[in-house]
């Protein structure tokens, strides 16, 4: 796969392709569904299909306070693509400069003139151009003079809620991660790398990978059935969000115990999935207490894990990043 940060950048001059466009956070089972017409539209066409996404997210260069705290990281973006069989992404860079170009130049320049767009795969609530006033309604009356076919993919329901990635940021931040589940079409992850913390659960009896995030959305405070990633592999976990209140409320942390693990991890890339909430954290009188419920805690996880069928303490990662 390869990747642009411009939509004129002149390697990227194709004699044609199909495209979807839009800000794919989360790239949940909607955003999958459009990439997925694109690359099966490519293949059928023999022409490459192209993903045109936009860096930063424009609410973060256009209105500050009201941008959205991010599913994905863009590195994570960037392989869950590559994952969907994606040739072409344009990780379009996002500034006032581009964002004051009108709908009707975009389609012209960039779309016809460059990309020579052959088909282009939209959901029915896009828009793009200077303020926003360029929509699906605008690519349909404008597309067949301009010699390309529009797709257009209604909203997907999952249990007759509308997926949408502000409503999946909605329930990880809840600590609802199961219920995000069936509209990510995979576990809620967040990305990072492990660091040295205060070495109190190995004290404990409990050693944890302590991450350090790259990834916006994290969930609610607790305790979770997690699985964690390492190089090609995923392990059982159990894992605390939160601020250690036994110890004195310290800064938010991410903390994985590793069922089964013995190694040394610090500096490794690791990716944490959250499959279950278990408990809210909980401030202890006695540390004999806390470890107790430490127990507790991967006594249910296990349950947890059973349940799903993830009954091994190494789980091998299938097929792709999804």
């Amino acid at each position: 796969m390869k990747i642009f940060r411009h939509i004129e950048d002149q390697g990227l001059a194709t004699s044609g392709t199909v495209a979807t466009m839009g800000n794919f956070d989360g790239i949940h089972l909607g955003h999958q569904a459009l990439v997925r017409n694109t690359v099966e539209e490519s293949a059928r066409l023999g022409c490459p299909s192209t993903v045109l996404t936009f860096e930063p997210h424009p609410l973060k260069v256009l209105a500050p306070e009201r941008a959205p705290r991010l599913i994905l990281s863009y590195e994570d973006k960037m392989a869950l693509l590559q994952s969907l069989g994606v040739d072409i992404v344009i990780a379009q860079r996002f500034d006032r400069e581009f964002a004051s170009i009108g709908a009707d130049e975009f389609i012209q320049r960039f779309l016809v003139n460059h990309l020579k767009i052959r088909k282009l795969w939209v959901g029915r609530d896009l828009r793009f151009g200077q303020d926003r006033k360029g929509g699906t309604d605008k690519l349909l009356r404008l597309a067949p003079s301009a010699g390309f076919e529009v797709g257009v993919l209604d909203p997907i329901l999952v249990d007759g809620a509308r997926i949408s990635s502000s409503r999946i940021r909605q329930l990880v931040e809840q600590g609802r991660v199961d219920e995000a589940r069936p509209m990510l079409g995979r576990y809620h992850f967040v990305s990072g790398h492990v660091v040295t913390g205060h070495r109190r659960g190995q004290e404990l009896g409990f050693p944890t990978a302590n991450i350090a995030s790259q990834t916006e959305v994290i969930p609610l405070n607790g305790i979770y059935a997690t699985l964690i990633q390492l190089k090609h592999k995923q392990w059982l976990s159990v894992s605390s969000v939160g601020v250690n209140p036994t110890f004195g409320a310290g800064p938010r942390t991410v903390e994985s115990f590793i069922l089964d693990f013995e190694g040394d991890l610090y500096g490794e890339s690791v990716k944490l999935s959250f499959v279950k909430r278990l408990r809210d954290e909980r401030r202890f009188a006695m540390v004999t207490d806390l470890i107790a419920q430490m127990h507790e805690d991967v006594k249910c996880a296990k349950a947890v894990f059973n349940e799903l069928g993830l009954i091994h303490a190494q789980v091998t990662q299938r097929n792709s990043t999804l």
